[in-house]
């Protein structure tokens, strides 16, 4: 162990490497500019609790959310940063668990449910226990002196996509060769090589005009997937329809579903994988045979 970064990030030493590390399962309040997120009061007593938790040279285990050889987990869970992405433990304390029961954080669920049931169980049990004790986020006034975060909103939000990630979960133990264009990324970019045709769950962040083409993101700088409407679609206009009423949020408080499935032959461009997309009908809530 090396520092406590914030509320929710380590920075781990390990076997000669260091690397900054996400907690999963934890959004606590801010601490450090550099975020939309405001900071708050509440967020530096997250740090301070993190870093109380966490002294220099403690010994932690990070547990990875798979089941794969652990070269393959270094380089797979990773977030839009290049973090890895992992539960911490530390003397057998669950430290994702106990940050939520104490209020420092609610069960963050924007990217998914915790990936073992179990954790997922004690998770929801912890971010209850804190609610019926109004402790931490869930007393605003009395933490910040003011509402920083309107976690009634972004609860529902955060379960919405969720649920769309806990049914991709399933979908996708059935058939795999359905692709998730983080943790499968390097197998969209074998692919996009072939330009295969191929069926992707991605998330579907942001859209941007790139000349007379219209590229959208998912605000991922470690797995830059896009899609690709080319210039002279007749239906990309219904596309930017579909894409703003269903799945692209303009901001916290206007929650879309964030998550689709997206079907097309996969291509390279400038070495990154992107997918090409030219009617409505190639995005769906479910995956399409």
């Amino acid at each position: 162990m090396v520092r406590a970064i914030d509320g929710d990030t380590l920075r781990l030493a390990s076997d000669g490497r260091e690397e900054s590390v996400r907690l999963l399962a934890l959004d606590t309040e801010e601490s450090n500019r550099g975020s939309n997120k405001p900071v708050t009061p509440w967020g530096q007593k997250a740090k301070e609790a993190a870093q109380a938790t966490f002294p220099a040279g403690v010994t932690v285990t990070l547990e990875f959310p798979g089941r794969e050889p652990i070269q393959e987990c270094w380089e797979k869970h990773r977030d839009n940063y290049g973090r890895l992405l992992g539960y911490v433990h530390k003397e057998g304390v669950d430290v994702q668990e106990h940050m939520i029961d104490e209020g420092y954080s609610p069960y963050f669920v924007k990217y998914g449910y915790a990936d073992f049931p179990a954790y997922h169980n004690r998770y929801t049990a912890a971010e209850r226990r804190a609610q019926t004790a109004h402790r931490g986020v869930w007393d605003q006034f009395t933490v910040n002196g003011f509402e920083a975060r309107n976690y009634a909103v972004l609860g529902v939000w955060w379960y919405l996509r969720a649920e769309a990630i806990d049914d991709y979960r399933v979908a996708k133990a059935s058939n795999p060769s359905l692709l998730d264009s983080r943790r499968d990324y390097q197998q969209l970019v074998e692919l996009a090589k072939q330009e295969t045709e191929s069926r992707v769950f991605t998330e579907l962040r942001e859209y941007r005009m790139a000349g007379r083409h219209v590229v959208v993101t998912i605000g991922s700088f470690q797995q830059p997937f896009q899609v690709f409407i080319p210039n002279g679609v007749e239906e990309g206009q219904d596309i930017l329809r579909l894409l703003d009423n269903r799945y692209i949020a303009a901001d916290e408080i206007r929650p879309r579903r964030g998550y689709a499935y997206v079907r097309g032959p996969l291509k390279l461009y400038q070495g990154k994988p992107e997918m090409i997309v030219t009617t409505p009908d190639q995005i769906s809530d479910a995956p399409m045979s």
